[in-house]
């Protein structure tokens, strides 16, 4: 039977565990903290101990307007989680908010999520939606860790164990990432939605088609239709939109379209919204109208999808769309629920803040009646996980707003839940240079979602030769990394790690608070360490853990522990791979072939077992032994050099020996 004594014997009952509350706090409406200790606050505490494992408190104050829970913390450990995170993966010293913002730089997330995980041994998780802060140590507190939520109740489930278990702990909560169709790994590309129109979508599929790229999904932004929320296409910008669609899907791409959860004044779609009482009010019935995304030339209502008939209506005009031939749809937006605002459901906007982009999203997601969804989406709940983009980050190195930024987006959402994400490919706002261009679509290529997007000039065929050359080169890589993506996005979709993984979750034991930059790169399932040059300049150190690494800048083994510091060309980036790393290269999509990849350090092995750990689902023809320095033994069986040996030879490495697929192959001694 679980465990809710008294206060005071769960005091005595976690005096030996990691975590120590030591105190309860409550706020009233507008007055200041009053707190006590959290072995003297009686009735007001009630703790429950889980027969599976773990800890539930929950502390309850009639009337507070906010309510918190404190800890005591050493002066040195890491703190991570908290969603999607812009400006630094280590929280400590930080206040994290689970709230909802369209802010996706700094401090602020558009993907919140109410879980910290600590290098302490314990992780905090708030099964509530209502929004909350996280002081992690702060400066003003350092050696308290704080959770403050609004409202008078606040529960807290604490589970224990190291950054993997911890992990585990939240999926077995919220449930894995959603995996996403094939196509999603393939190349995307969005247009300037200023602009957007017939002739750009038709100069994309020509742009493609110059580099011999195939577009797996062309997405077309804001404005498309004749009016927001009609759901059907402007036969101005699109005179043949279904005959478009058509022989779009036919060569292979699917479109995806622009939404976002509001109707503008003005229009029929808002007419009959409010006609249907589909909008949001306040208290007093009155209609609440926000300028979305700031533009002054828009006025619209957010649509009220906690109303059943008003998540139907949505529903149903999405879904005729798919059945016409749309393949899926950009979500965008979700942050702009007022304080003030009343649902249909009665939940108001103060407390439901944070639930509405769910209902959004689960509105959007019934579109496809039990089908895996297709849907992207800036801004996410930890309920709905599907994929995600990280927002609207500067085409720059900009440490808090641009590239950096980006590359601990992915990392940190991948530990929050959320494994199927990417960025728009050179930041959205502003001009990439070629620099900032070349170094963004190394990162994209080795994220699972590779995204052409933002205003200004993205289209590779328009800009300078080395530009279109770089594209080219890591999208065909991307392109061949599929088979990894799906191997390890189904690991993570069926509860498994994440597919990126921040350094800390892949090496727990190393103090990384010690090492510069680690933030800066990560794990691509469990043997590719991808470390982005994200910096002004090219000169790029790399911090590599206990082990033995193929270096595929230098082309030579490096044993761990250890910095490598290289001077990267701009058609390159830093890439290692772990001794006895196995990688699945697409060879031919369409018919399920590929080759298979082994790194192997001649001086640590004898032989290799080659028949094992390829991703399944595909036939693999060939396989390259990746730095062995021509000490494969003559009684392997050796095969010719398949059609992209020289590609494979340019992503990886030079010394690569291709062999049939046989179950064994002998390392000759040095």
């Amino acid at each position: 039977m679980p465990d809710t004594r008294p206060n005071s014997a769960a005091g005595v009952s976690h005096a030996s565990a990691p975590h120590h509350p030591v105190s309860i706090g409550w706020r009233t409406a507008g007055g200041s903290w009053t707190t006590m200790p959290f072995a003297e606050a009686g009735s007001s505490v009630s703790v429950t101990e889980r027969p599976g494992g773990g800890t539930r408190i929950a502390v309850t104050r009639a009337g507070a307007a906010a309510v918190e829970i404190a800890f005591a913390v050493p002066a040195k450990f890491q703190a991570f989680g908290g969603g999607e995170r812009f400006e630094t993966l280590d929280l400590r010293g930080q206040s994290v908010r689970y709230y909802l913002e369209n802010f996706g730089l700094g401090n602020g997330t558009y993907l919140p999520s109410p879980w910290i995980a600590t290098t302490l041994g314990y992780s905090l998780f708030l099964p509530d939606e209502a929004p909350a802060v996280f002081h992690i140590a702060a400066p003003f507190d350092p050696h308290v860790l704080r959770v403050q939520v609004e409202g008078e109740s606040l529960t807290l489930d604490i589970d224990r164990g190291g950054l993997a278990e911890l992990y585990a702990a939240l999926i077995a909560r919220i449930g894995p990432p959603l995996m996403p169709d094939a196509h999603f790994f393939g190349l995307w590309k969005a247009g300037d939605w200023r602009y957007e129109n017939a002739a750009t979508v038709a100069a994309d599929v020509a742009g493609h088609v110059g580099l011999d790229l195939p577009m797996a999904i062309k997405l077309i932004d804001a404005y498309w239709a004749s009016e927001v929320h009609s759901f059907a296409f402007d036969t101005g910008k699109y005179p043949d939109a279904w005959g478009m669609v058509s022989d779009m899907a036919r060569d292979g791409t699917g479109i995806y379209l622009w939404l976002c959860p509001w109707v503008v004044v003005g229009t029929k779609s808002f007419d009959y919204a409010r006609a249907k009482g589909y909008v949001i009010v306040d208290r007093h019935g009155e209609l609440i109208t926000r300028r979305p995304g700031a533009n002054p030339n828009v006025v619209a209502a957010l649509i009220d999808f906690s109303n059943p008939e008003a998540s139907a209506w949505w529903s149903g005009n999405l879904r005729g769309l798919v059945k016409q031939g749309i393949v899926g749809f950009k979500a965008d937006f979700g942050e702009q629920l007022p304080e003030h605002a009343v649902l249909r459901s009665g939940e108001t906007g103060g407390r439901a803040h944070n639930a509405f982009v769910r209902y959004y999203l689960e509105a959007t997601i019934a579109a496809f009646d039990g089908k895996t969804p297709a849907i992207i989406s800036r801004s996410g709940s930890p309920r709905v996980r599907a994929p995600i983009w990280s927002g609207d980050q500067t085409s720059d190195f900009c440490p808090k707003t641009g590239l950096p930024s980006a590359i601990r987006a992915v990392q940190s959402a991948n530990l929050s839940g959320w494994s199927f994400i990417g960025s728009d490919l050179g930041g959205y706002f502003g001009t990439p240079t070629p620099q900032v261009f070349a170094r963004w679509t190394q990162f994209a290529c080795f994220t699972p979602l590779m995204m052409l997007h933002g205003l200004g000039c993205r289209e590779p065929w328009d800009m300078d030769a080395g530009s279109a050359a770089v594209y080219a080169d890591y999208a065909r890589l991307h392109l061949a990394l599929r088979p990894v993506f799906e191997q390890y996005g189904r690991e993570a979709a069926g509860g498994g790690l994440p597919l990126l993984r921040m350094m800390p979750l892949a090496f727990p034991e190393i103090d990384w608070s010690r090492i510069n930059d680690w933030d800066q790169q990560y794990m691509l399932g469990p043997d590719i360490l991808v470390a982005p040059v994200a910096f002004y300049g090219n000169t790029r150190a790399v911090y590599l853990p206990a082990g033995d690494w193929y270096d595929v800048l230098a082309g030579e083994w490096v044993s761990g522990p250890a910095w490598r510091v290289h001077d990267v060309p701009l058609d390159r980036m830093p890439l290692f791979l772990r001794d006895g790393a196995r990688l699945t290269l697409a060879a031919d999509a369409a018919h399920g072939t590929a080759l298979g990849l082994i790194a192997v350090n001649p001086d640590r092995h004898s032989s290799v077992d080659a028949a094992h750990g390829f991703a399944p689902d595909w036939r693999v023809d060939h396989i390259g032994i990746v730095g062995a320095r021509g000490r494969v033994a003559p009684q392997s069986s050796t095969a010719d050099q398949p059609a992209m040996a020289e590609a494979i030879g340019g992503w990886f490495s030079q010394d690569i020996t291709w062999l049939s697929p046989d179950a064994l192959i002998k390392v000759n001694p040095g």
